[in-house]
């Protein structure tokens, strides 16, 4: 299994790098839009280039459901993500039952690229790691391991993604443990680890060792920020359960709606893809992945006022997204919202108490607290939040915030799950 693990984190850091240049290539041709510069290239378009571009790339998105539809994906098609795994995690039954085969992978893959190309409103986290688990379970098939070693093998793939994709190979050690392995023995952990520092390495040989999120030097942290992080608080996590809960339940509306008026669900990214034109007239800021803007917002480029405008004008474009079945997923929408919420609070923070904005530190405590009420996974979402920042003072608040976060949802807002076509909800 330490042997496989080194090869799962190779061959995966080769696809997510693969998947990234592709989504750059698309951004390309959809706009031309150099690598990581999707935002500002969309703010010097004419405003019909931002209306059609999204629909264009739902028209695709269309047609590749359809053939998603003709290899079995059933009448009711949508791209696969992490939530995928999580429900198939345990691997009862047959391959093809678990969406976890190649073949529909690389679909769902294919669809995602086209997604995060033409503007989708998601992050790329979500489709690269159900790419990652499904190359893991293809070595214990070929291999004919037993089930254990299987659902190891899945946490490798996903560890490898995660690892690759947001340059935090520690933080994506612990979501797999969180969410998949459910436990923290040194025999399944030590296969994971292995396998997401070497798709890490690989990573940043392939695509370079610069940070994913360009954020500003922290600075000192007085005891002042600590408070206004304390204070902030309740916000943070009333932002990250609002967008949680509104994107678990839009597509449920979606289908609803697309059912009374005889829409078949195939065709539903052509009208998202309208909707995300029109979203993109007033706030083209919020199409794509968005970390050139979250850095933006972090760095205290924007204005407290028209920040909480753009937090809800991408809950808005990031429930438009997964509703109406283009890919993606929505860990890049989660950042993105506590990094404005964030940021606009430092700003009163530092005029309430008269200390300049920490807008850094509440920013990325924002973007800890709003993913780990997303996934329910609040030691991962802390980790990541001391790798992408490299404060421990930031690392060690988010950890106290993140779990203050997730027992207080757990306590005042429990949610149910909701058997429906897909399930988006991860708890």
């Amino acid at each position: 299994m330490w042997a496989l693990a080194i090869v799962v984190g190779a061959l995966v850091a080769v696809l997510v790098a693969l998947f990234g240049t592709l989504v750059t290539y698309a951004q390309f041709l959809a706009y031309g839009a150099a690598s990581g510069r999707l935002s500002s290239r969309l703010l010097d378009l004419q405003w019909w280039q931002l209306l059609i571009g999204p629909i264009v790339g739902g028209a695709i998105i269309s047609l590749l459901l359809r053939a998603g539809i003709s290899i079995g994906w059933g009448p009711a098609p949508r791209p696969f993500g992490l939530q995928d795994v999580l429900q198939n995690r345990r691997l009862r039954g047959s391959i093809r039952s678990t969406t976890l085969s190649l073949r529909d992978s690389f679909l769902s893959v294919l669809v995602s690229i086209v997604s995060l190309g033409w503007g989708g409103s998601a992050g790329r986290e979500e489709p690269v790691a159900h790419m990652g688990a499904s190359l893991g379970v293809l070595h214990g098939r070929l291999l004919g391991l037993d089930l254990a070693s299987r659902r190891m093998l899945l946490a490798m793939g996903v560890a490898a993604a995660v690892s690759a994709s947001l340059h935090a190979p520690i933080a994506a050690v612990l979501l797999a443990s969180e969410l998949i392995l459910r436990r923290m023995r040194l025999t399944a952990l030590g296969p994971v680890v292995v396998a997401s520092v070497c798709s890490w390495l690989a990573a940043t040989w392939l695509m370079g060792s610069r940070p994913l999120i360009a954020l500003p030097d922290v600075g000192e942290i007085t005891h002042l920020a600590h408070l206004s992080g304390l204070a902030a608080l309740p916000l943070l996590v009333m932002f990250g359960w609002m967008a949680s809960v509104i994107w678990a339940r839009a597509p449920i509306f979606a289908s609803s709606a697309a059912s009374r008026v005889g829409l078949p669900l195939w065709l539903m990214p052509v009208i998202g893809g309208a909707l995300l034109g029109i979203i993109a007239l007033a706030f083209p800021q919020v199409l794509g992945v968005g970390f050139e803007p979250l850095a933006a917002a972090v760095a205290g480029n924007y204005g407290p006022e028209f920040m909480p405008v753009l937090l809800v004008a991408k809950i808005a474009a990031a429930a438009v997204t997964i509703s109406f079945r283009w890919g993606g997923g929505p860990i890049a929408p989660a950042l993105f919202i506590g990094a404005m919420a964030g940021s606009s609070l430092a700003v009163v923070a530092g005029l309430t108490f008269g200390i300049p904005a920490p807008q850094v530190y509440l920013g990325v405590l924002g973007m800890a607290v709003c993913v780990a009420v997303l996934l329910d996974a609040p030691l991962a979402a802390a980790v990541l939040a001391f790798e992408l920042s490299g404060s421990p003072e930031i690392g060690g608040a988010s950890l106290l915030a993140c779990y203050v976060a997730c027992m207080a949802v757990r306590r005042l807002a429990p949610i149910s799950s909701e058997e429906t076509g897909q399930t988006l909800r991860w708890r």
